[in-house]
């Protein structure tokens, strides 16, 4: 679309610098080509070095920028939900569907962006947008799944860098408090991979690390012995398959398992067992 309504910067953090380069602020000038000249753009939290470029884009293309505030939402105590209050848009509890504290900010940033269409004139009814949140639907992002009708509850997640990892462990942490998980990972080259672990050991009990199909996939065996494990059980599988059939085959019903580390893990997940 070459004349959007408006667009919307989400994040910026270190992700694909083998593309878009090695600092926040390339990554953010890279990111900043959404911002069109002339059109309103809405920006979530971002780091400062990445708001400057994002603010130097915008100013360059005569783009008026709006930005996300803290004070413009309130997570509430359970950390499931949230308050958002802004230019007459106010909600007093928004519970989204998909889950965590990363996504409650992704939702403040929506609703912010909502208030501006709705400034603009487009019509907008509270109702819709509670709906909207509520009812959305996005696959590997904290996607829960029951393995059987007697069997382990499944966690499909995309994380594959360094701040998604966390974000994962602490909406884990959240929505299982106490609990942990055998982790069926997979990961690509050319990540913060000991970062990764270093997340993810909060909610192991057990890692299991398994090739993918894709040319980009780890070697398991070097990763295996390249990277500290924090104290947490490691095996290796060759084969997604092989590794789901005999962590689910051992697993109470009362057990979690979580399949995690890439879009191309998740993906081969999804499109053999067919869960959305």
């Amino acid at each position: 679309m070459l004349r959007p309504v408006l667009t919307i910067t989400t994040d910026v953090s270190f992700d694909h610098t083998e593309i878009l380069g090695d600092t926040l602020t390339e990554i953010a000038g890279e990111k900043g080509g959404i911002i069109k000249p002339g059109v309103r753009h809405v920006a979530g939290l971002l780091p400062g070095e990445a708001m400057t470029e994002i603010r130097r884009i915008c100013r360059e293309r005569k783009a008026p920028l709006v930005r996300l505030s803290p004070r413009d939402f309130r997570v509430c105590p359970d950390g499931l939900a949230m308050a958002f209050g802004v230019n007459g848009l106010q909600f007093d509890r928004v519970r989204p569907a998909l889950h965590g504290r990363h996504q409650l900010r992704n939702c403040a940033l929506v609703l912010r962006a909502v208030g501006e269409l709705r400034e603009a004139g487009y019509r907008i009814p509270k109702r819709a947008i509670l709906d909207g949140l509520k009812e959305v639907k996005w696959p590997g992002r904290f996607q829960l799944e029951q393995a059987s009708a007697n069997g382990p509850t499944l966690v499909l997640d995309v994380c594959h860098n360094a701040a998604g990892a966390e974000a994962f462990a602490d909406t884990f942490e959240s929505v299982f408090p106490g609990e942990k998980a055998t982790v069926i990972l997979g990961l690509v080259k050319r990540k913060e991979h000991q970062k990764i672990v270093n997340s993810l050991s909060r909610i192991a009990k057990e890692f299991v690390l398994v090739p993918m199909k894709t040319k980009r996939t780890t070697d398991t065996r070097e990763l295996a012995a390249s990277l500290d494990w924090r104290g947490v059980a490691l095996s290796r599988r060759g084969r997604l398959a092989t590794a789901y059939g005999q962590v689910v085959k051992k697993a109470k019903a009362d057990d979690i398992v979580a399949i995690i580390g890439s879009h191309y893990l998740v993906g081969e997940f999804l499109h053999t067992h067919g869960r959305l």
